[in-house]
């Protein structure tokens, strides 16, 4: 089980990034995220500034894979930042972890 805080020790993820099903022209950005698992529980959470580069685009009814190498935060967290009006439907796969001793 992750400690309390999430994975402090994990520094970056490489992941697969795949958008589908998509009904709108868009972008996906993956970013470190600020805050903790205990802040998220606690309702403490601030809300994490919003991406100004993506990590993949779209145009509508694609499929759209990129590999990705994203930094987390603190705690060893990332989000996800949809950038459109459709729907997506998103499917990540994560090959590997960064980690720090």
């Amino acid at each position: 089980m992750p400690p309390a805080d999430g994975l402090p020790h994990t520094k970056g993820y490489v992941l697969n990034s795949t958008v589908t099903n998509t009904k709108d022209i868009g972008y996906l950005a993956v970013t470190p995220d600020p805050n903790s698992l205990s802040d998220y529980d606690n309702g403490t959470e601030i809300w994490p500034p919003t991406p100004t580069s993506s990590t993949l685009n779209w145009t509508v009814n694609k499929t759209v894979p990129n590999l990705v190498q994203a930094a987390s935060g603190p705690s060893g967290i990332i989000d996800f930042w949809k950038q459109s009006d459709g729907n997506i439907d998103l499917i990540v796969d994560i090959f590997g972890v960064y980690q720090d001793n």
